[in-house]
């Protein structure tokens, strides 16, 4: 059992004391891996991983695959225990990011030798000290000594002392290291220790601390000798591949007649709004797409298609050059064959399954783009799957798109549930992003590869498929990270509205929290709580508010408020939130969230498109007439961004 770092100390040690922080640091492994590992050292995590400017992510993606592979292959030969599974890298890539699955002592021994940091100019003067073999343990000893005092000064905050010397950046990320190595190889006995029995036992296991940094600077010692003497065999004789590492962050799922609250209704009256050509996506749970709400006069479903993305991962693993080898383990083959088979829309056989799967792995072997077209008959399934998940997918689409039916076709008990959506004609798309078991640990790297492969479905045709993308998803900022607006997300939307797309994002649910002082536990509304991918400039982001009564009730206390951690005014606008009803799997309920406040906007901006169709391919100029049209709460700005959403006034402004 090893110990978990508590979250603070390794701000401590990473970024200082809160008054002496940097908010943001230059290390190449971004925080929140640090945090994640502090707290579980032994197990793996998963990771994004963006590419150096000058190489592609399907370069990076095989070499790393190699590099690691080959790592794994060395310890075991010399005996070195497994520390876990590390069967598997699973090693992707999309455009412009890799994911992977790794320990902590392969991010430092394969992965930070390969990073522009490590082989930039910056920082060779402080790497030279520490590789040296006789200044390189002086300088140890003195980071320990500094790890001691920073670790007693972080469990006594009201006692904090001056540390006896200012550590660099690189003394840093060195007793960093030392400290998650010790923790995985720590035993405690009982439970784990308090803060201060946690200094102390840092202070006490300085001599051990150092002597496993000692051993990983051996290892790049003598890599840096072959690389010297041409015999180079491991990171440090490549060139740099690697910009930074991140987490692959979790996303969370963030008609009582609220489309007359928005004046939806009226505008489709006096408009004669048909949104039949219009596509929009659903990136989310999953739709339920034989439900009655999603079809049309005919009967017809309005889901057109379905894609499972959040097995996209298991399908362009680089482990599958070596799974679906010649001479392999069939059964192995068979079980991931097998998993990803299920629900298909063309069903395939086993045998085609796996001359696929080892194609895909061979082309990207060759550092070939990703083949959507062998991608596209893994992901896409019946229309009629099940949303294993949750109900909150075909919610959404509900808002956007459900339809009364035909009277008779439903018993009258559940006819009465119903109601039409925003705009009851519009072709649905269903883009599932979280896994059926739940496990949603690399769910951004599966919104990511939805988001690119949206970009293709367009691309691949002289007219657009789907003209907007619902993203009713949070995954909370931090600011030790990235710049507001920059993570990965964020930028694959602003990618998919620079191709044309309207991108419609949920604000978040954090503009009410519960924090946790010295004096105890305290209640509040929160600023600067927007949520990715709301934090992306051209993104549509809303905001909640009361589904019949906005005017008396304001925004919702639960939405998130802005404006952004760089000063960007958010939320765009708001829209209704509160106890909405919609369709579930089964039946019809109520959901509450800024998720369900996202749908209404995509749904006004849809029927844009539909009346004026020149304003398909213009996502910048749908955000402007939708934000200038907005009916102002008389609320502070960054509550309501410009207002709330009117669809009849976006109309008539046109």
């Amino acid at each position: 059992m090893a110990i978990s770092i508590p979250r603070g100390l390794v701000e401590y040690v990473l970024l200082g004391p809160t008054r002496d922080r940097r908010q943001l640091q230059d290390s190449p492994i971004l925080a929140d891996v640090w945090i994640a590992f502090a707290q579980d050292p032994n197990g793996p995590q998963e990771v994004l991983i963006t590419p150096d400017w000058k190489q592609t992510s399907a370069s990076v993606a095989v070499d790393l695959d190699d590099l690691i592979h080959a790592d794994r292959e060395r310890a075991a030969a010399k005996g070195a225990p497994p520390g876990g599974d590390r069967k598997s890298t699973n090693i992707a890539h999309l455009q412009g990011f890799v994911a992977a699955r790794l320990y902590f002592d392969e991010l430092l021994r394969v992965l930070v030798p390969l990073t522009f940091w490590w082989k930039g100019e910056r920082n060779n003067r402080e790497m030279r000290v520490y590789l040296d073999p006789r200044k390189g343990a002086k300088r140890l000893d003195e980071v320990m000594e500094l790890l001691a005092a920073m670790a007693r000064n972080w469990s006594e905050p009201g006692e904090t002392k001056p540390l006896t010397a200012r550590p660099s950046s690189f003394d840093r990320y060195a007793a960093l290291a030392g400290l998650v190595l010790w923790a995985g190889n720590a035993e405690p006995k009982g439970p784990q220790p308090s803060n201060h029995e946690l200094a102390e036992a840092i202070a006490g296991a300085t001599d051990e601390i150092g002597a496993l940094l000692k051993k990983l600077l051996r290892t790049f010692q003598r890599a840096v000798r072959g690389d010297a003497a041409g015999k180079g065999d491991g990171p440090q004789d490549r060139e740099a591949l690697i910009f930074q590492v991140s987490l692959n962050r979790q996303a969370s799922l963030a008609i009582n007649r609220s489309v007359g609250s928005v004046k939806g209704d009226a505008a489709t009256g006096l408009f004669s709004v048909n949104c039949e050509a219009i596509g929009w996506a659903v990136v989310d749970s999953g739709i339920q797409g034989n439900h009655p709400a999603f079809r049309d006069k005919a009967g017809n479903p309005r889901v057109k298609a379905s894609f499972d993305f959040s097995k996209y991962r298991k399908i362009v693993s680089l482990d599958n050059r070596r799974i679906f080898a010649d001479g392999a383990d069939k059964k192995k083959q068979n079980e991931i064959v097998d998993s990803i088979r299920e629900d298909l829309l063309n069903p395939i056989s086993r045998d085609e399954a796996r001359q696929k799967l080892k194609a895909l792995a061979e082309d990207l072997a060759r550092r070939l783009p990703v083949r959507w077209d062998f991608v596209e008959a893994f992901v896409a399934i019946e229309n009629d799957a099940p949303a294993k998940v949750s109900d909150h997918g075909t919610h959404v689409a509900g808002i956007i798109g459900a339809k009364v039916p035909a009277a008779g076709t439903v018993p009258k008990d559940e006819a009465d549930e119903f109601a039409n959506g925003m705009c009851p004609d519009i072709k649905l798309y269903d883009f599932r992003v979280i896994a059926d078991s739940g496990d949603v640990r690399d769910t951004e790297f599966a919104i990511i590869a939805a988001l690119q492969f949206i970009r293709h479905m367009n691309a691949r045709h002289d007219y657009v498929t789907i003209h907007g993308a619902n993203l009713s998803l949070s995954i909370p900022h931090d600011v030790h990270n990235f710049a507001c607006g920059r993570t990965p997300i964020c930028l694959e939307c602003e990618r998919l509205v620079e191709s044309g797309v309207v991108v419609v994002a949920a604000a978040g649910n954090l503009g009410y929290q519960q924090y946790q002082t010295k004096d105890g536990s305290y209640e509040g509304y929160a600023a600067f709580t927007i949520t990715d991918p709301g934090n992306a400039d051209n993104v549509i982001t809303v905001g909640s508010t009361h589904r019949t009564a906005p005017h008396t009730y304001g925004v919702s206390f639960f939405s998130s408020r802005g404006p952004t951690g760089d000063g960007r005014q958010k939320p765009d606008l708001v829209a209704p939130g509160e106890k909405i009803h919609g369709p579930f799997r089964e039946g019809w309920g109520d959901l509450d969230g800024t998720s369900m406040a996202a749908p209404h906007v995509s749904g006004a901006a849809a029927m844009l498109m539909a009346r004026y169709p020149e304003m398909i391919g213009q996502p910048r100029r749908i955000k402007q007439i939708l934000c200038d049209s907005a009916t102002d709460l008389g609320r502070e700005r960054s509550f309501q961004g410009r207002g709330m959403l009117d669809v009849l006034r976006a109309l008539q402004s046109i």
